[in-house]
């Protein structure tokens, strides 16, 4: 084999190249190895780490749909005080919550299950969608419930960062801007 050759020098440098180029998008922070796997791309959490799970959805137990419903946490730093407060209403509304998404799931499951039937029973399948739609309306009634006992704990200050960050679209969990 000629080592000498340049097409032997230009298969080295880009087969080097090739090797550290994913290293060195993980490394450089904006593409970080959560967001490698479909996590939150929002900055790092300040404060207590355990009040923002949603950046561990990779871990056991964490399912889809069971992620935190308030993102815009993240983006402030909250007392100690206002952690504890955080919590003890966040996890207030969980068994219920998780009731209404079982009863929704269980729902939807018998509906496909119905529509795969060889005999199709529309009144049962209005009925099916029907305790599917309320379970859902009942959830985000609690969902939306908890999210304005959570900002009334806030200060002024911490609604107004809060409402900014929302505004300019900040990070992969703000809502999307609809006109």
């Amino acid at each position: 084999m000629n080592t000498s050759s340049p097409l032997w020098k230009k298969r080295l440098v880009l087969s080097a190249l090739a090797a550290i180029l994913p290293l060195s998008a993980v490394a450089d922070g904006r593409h970080s190895a959560s967001s490698l796997h479909g996590r939150c791309d929002g900055p790092p959490p300040v404060g207590n780490v355990a009040m923002y799970p949603h950046h561990e959805m990779g871990r056991p137990g964490m399912h889809p749909g069971m992620m935190p419903h308030l993102p815009f946490l993240h983006r402030i730093e909250l007392s100690e005080a206002q952690q504890d407060k955080v919590f003890d209403l966040m996890t207030a509304n969980l068994p219920a919550e998780r009731a209404k998404a079982k009863l929704a799931r269980k729902a939807m499951d018998d509906l496909r299950k119905l529509g795969a039937a060889d005999a199709f029973d529309p009144v049962k399948a209005r009925e099916l969608a029907a305790a599917h739609s309320q379970a859902m309306a009942d959830l985000l009634v609690m969902r939306a419930e908890t999210e304005a006992k959570v900002r009334a704990l806030l200060t002024a200050e911490q609604r107004s960062r809060i409402d900014a960050a929302e505004r300019d679209g900040g990070g992969r969990c703000a809502p999307s801007k609809r006109s």
